[in-house]
C-alpha cells in the first residue's frame, strides 16, 4: 500500500506522535468490503508497519497491496480516500467489491 505525502502529513498531525493508525478490511457495507481506520495504542506481533506509524494486518494487506491512500483536503468534506485498483464500488462508495478478472 503507498501513502501519499498529504495523507502522511494528515496521519501524523491527527496522531500528534502517540500511536499508530490501523488500516483494515472488513467485511461489510453495500458491496462486500469496506476499509476501516483506527487509532492503535501499540502494534501487534503480526502487524506489517507500512510508515513510522501507519500499519496493517497481514490479511488487510493482501487486499490493499495496490492501494493508495491519499487526504482530500475539500472544504465541504475533508476526508482519507483509497483508490483501490480493480474494484468497483457501491452507490454510497462507502464500500468496495473487487472486479471479476476473467472477464
Amino acid at each position: 500500500m503507498d501513502i501519499t505525502a498529504k495523507a502522511q502529513d494528515k496521519v501524523d498531525q491527527t496522531l500528534s506522535g502517540e500511536g499508530f493508525l490501523r488500516v483494515s478490511v472488513d467485511g461489510g457495507g453495500c458491496s462486500g468490503f469496506k476499509v476501516a481506520l483506527t487509532k492503535e495504542p501499540g502494534a501487534e506481533e503480526k502487524d506489517i508497519l507500512i510508515t513510522h506509524n501507519v500499519l496493517i494486518d497481514p490479511i488487510s494487506e493482501v487486499y490493499l497491496s495496490e492501494a493508495t491512500l491519499d487526504w482530500i483536503d475539500d472544504p465541504f468534506q475533508a476526508t482519507f480516500h483509497f483508490d483501490i485498483p480493480k474494484t468497483s464500488s457501491c452507490g454510497c462508495g462507502s464500500s468496495f467489491q473487487f472486479e471479476d478478472e476473467r472477464a
